[in-house]
């Protein structure tokens, strides 16, 4: 398991590394930025799932806030 997850890393970190430069050499300075940012998350993410983390839904902070309103206007 840990070498999967190194292999992933290392893999994504140059391809990630190349692909910032191209952005770079094109002077897209924010395209560069977002994409690092953007490679970073499904790095930490692909990371955790490698290592059999279970990850929360992304839908959970909108059922927070819109579950509590759904009930409101049921009661009515």
């Amino acid at each position: 398991m840990i070498v999967q997850i190194v292999t992933f890393v290392i893999l994504t970190l140059g391809w990630s590394f190349y692909r910032v430069r191209f952005f770079l050499n094109k002077n897209q300075l924010k395209v560069a930025v977002l994409y690092s940012c953007l490679m970073g998350l499904c790095m930490i993410a692909g990371s955790l799932l490698f290592a059999h983390v279970h990850i929360p839904s992304t839908t959970v902070p909108m059922r927070i806030i819109f579950e509590p309103i759904g009930k409101i206007i049921l009661q009515q």
